[in-house]
Protein backbone atom coordinates (compact mmCIF):
# COMPACT_ATOMS: atom_id res chain seq x y z
CA UNK A 1 0.00 0.00 0.00
CA UNK A 2 1.07 3.66 -0.65
CA UNK A 3 1.43 6.13 1.83
CA UNK A 4 -1.08 8.05 -0.51
CA UNK A 5 -3.29 4.78 -0.48
CA UNK A 6 -3.03 3.94 3.57
CA UNK A 7 -3.74 8.31 3.76
CA UNK A 8 -7.00 7.76 1.88
CA UNK A 9 -7.83 4.47 3.37
CA UNK A 10 -7.42 6.10 6.68
CA UNK A 11 -9.49 9.00 6.33
CA UNK A 12 -12.56 6.38 4.96
CA UNK A 13 -12.41 4.49 7.65
CA UNK A 14 -12.67 7.33 9.89
CA UNK A 15 -15.54 8.23 7.91
CA UNK A 16 -17.48 4.90 8.31
CA UNK A 17 -16.92 5.25 11.37
CA UNK A 18 -18.34 8.84 12.29
CA UNK A 19 -21.50 7.85 9.55
CA UNK A 20 -21.77 4.47 11.64
CA UNK A 21 -21.53 6.65 15.24
CA UNK A 22 -24.16 9.24 13.27
CA UNK A 23 -26.58 6.29 12.56
CA UNK A 24 -26.79 4.63 16.02
CA UNK A 25 -27.14 8.07 17.85
CA UNK A 26 -29.85 9.68 15.16
CA UNK A 27 -31.87 6.39 15.54
CA UNK A 28 -31.96 6.51 19.08
CA UNK A 29 -32.92 10.72 19.53
CA UNK A 30 -35.37 9.80 16.90
CA UNK A 31 -37.15 6.69 18.67
CA UNK A 32 -36.58 8.57 22.23
CA UNK A 33 -38.67 11.46 21.16
CA UNK A 34 -41.00 9.82 18.65
CA UNK A 35 -39.49 12.00 15.89
CA UNK A 36 -40.45 10.39 12.28
CA UNK A 37 -38.41 12.86 10.12
CA UNK A 38 -35.48 12.05 12.62
CA UNK A 39 -35.67 8.87 11.64
CA UNK A 40 -35.59 9.15 7.87
CA UNK A 41 -31.74 10.80 8.91
CA UNK A 42 -30.86 8.21 10.64
CA UNK A 43 -31.14 5.97 7.52
CA UNK A 44 -29.48 8.89 5.61
CA UNK A 45 -26.57 7.93 7.64
CA UNK A 46 -26.51 4.60 6.88
CA UNK A 47 -26.63 4.99 3.44
CA UNK A 48 -23.68 6.92 3.56
CA UNK A 49 -22.20 4.58 5.92
CA UNK A 50 -22.41 1.77 3.03
CA UNK A 51 -21.55 4.13 0.46
CA UNK A 52 -18.82 4.44 2.25
CA UNK A 53 -18.12 1.03 2.92
CA UNK A 54 -18.30 0.17 -0.73
CA UNK A 55 -16.03 2.75 -1.65
CA UNK A 56 -13.41 1.33 0.59
CA UNK A 57 -14.04 -2.26 -0.21
CA UNK A 58 -13.77 -1.85 -4.11
CA UNK A 59 -10.84 0.99 -4.46
CA UNK A 60 -8.53 0.53 -1.12
CA UNK A 61 -5.83 -2.29 -0.99
CA UNK A 62 -7.30 -4.45 2.15
CA UNK A 63 -7.24 -7.86 2.12
CA UNK A 64 -10.11 -9.73 1.57
CA UNK A 65 -10.72 -10.62 4.94
CA UNK A 66 -10.49 -6.64 6.05
CA UNK A 67 -13.19 -6.35 3.50
CA UNK A 68 -15.29 -8.83 5.09
CA UNK A 69 -15.25 -7.76 8.08
CA UNK A 70 -16.55 -4.35 7.01
CA UNK A 71 -19.43 -5.48 5.04
CA UNK A 72 -20.06 -7.79 8.56
CA UNK A 73 -19.75 -4.53 10.44
CA UNK A 74 -22.32 -3.16 8.23
CA UNK A 75 -25.17 -5.18 8.92
CA UNK A 76 -24.06 -5.55 12.36
CA UNK A 77 -24.00 -1.59 12.00
CA UNK A 78 -27.87 -1.73 11.15
CA UNK A 79 -29.04 -4.35 13.46
CA UNK A 80 -27.40 -3.29 16.63
CA UNK A 81 -29.96 -0.30 17.94
CA UNK A 82 -32.93 -1.51 16.99
CA UNK A 83 -32.29 -4.86 18.67
CA UNK A 84 -31.27 -2.50 21.65
CA UNK A 85 -33.80 -0.77 21.71
CA UNK A 86 -36.59 -3.65 21.44
CA UNK A 87 -34.68 -5.33 24.21
CA UNK A 88 -35.02 -1.96 26.74
CA UNK A 89 -38.24 -1.61 26.06
CA UNK A 90 -38.52 -5.31 27.01
CA UNK A 91 -36.80 -4.78 30.10
CA UNK A 92 -38.10 -1.99 31.14
CA UNK A 93 -41.98 -2.90 30.52
CA UNK A 94 -44.19 0.01 30.10
CA UNK A 95 -41.94 2.32 32.67
CA UNK A 96 -43.62 5.70 32.31
CA UNK A 97 -46.99 4.97 30.71
CA UNK A 98 -49.36 5.19 33.38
Amino acid sequence: MTPTGLLSTALLLGLYVLLAGGYGLVYTLARLERWRNLKSVAGVFFVLHCAIAVLIVVSSALAPGWKLLLVASSVAIFVIPPLTWRYLEHIHGGEGTQ
